[in-house]
């Protein structure tokens, strides 16, 4: 009997396919302007969450750079996004 073993990522009330549509955009090596569904996603994340993970090296080992993402909200006119 097989088992699917694989797992859905949920960070901070984004999804996996979420995340990865914002990660263009947040980059190290040729950022690129978020996507619209990048910021439909922006629109119901937990930014207080997402404000946590601003100084993890966990962030640079997936090749996202911190400053980029921190502006990330407001490119996408997310109102009353949190300053991290």
């Amino acid at each position: 009997m097989l088992v699917d073993t694989s797992v859905a990522i949920d960070l901070c009330g984004m999804s996996q396919d979420e995340l990865n549509e914002c990660k263009p955009a947040v980059s190290k090596e040729n950022p690129t302007s978020p996507s619209q569904p990048c910021c439909t996603a922006l629109q119901h994340a937990d930014f207080a969450c997402l404000c946590g993970y601003k100084n993890s090296p966990w962030l640079g080992s997936f090749g996202v750079d911190p400053e980029l993402a921190s502006a990330l909200p407001k490119q996408c006119g997310v109102a009353n996004a949190p300053t991290c």
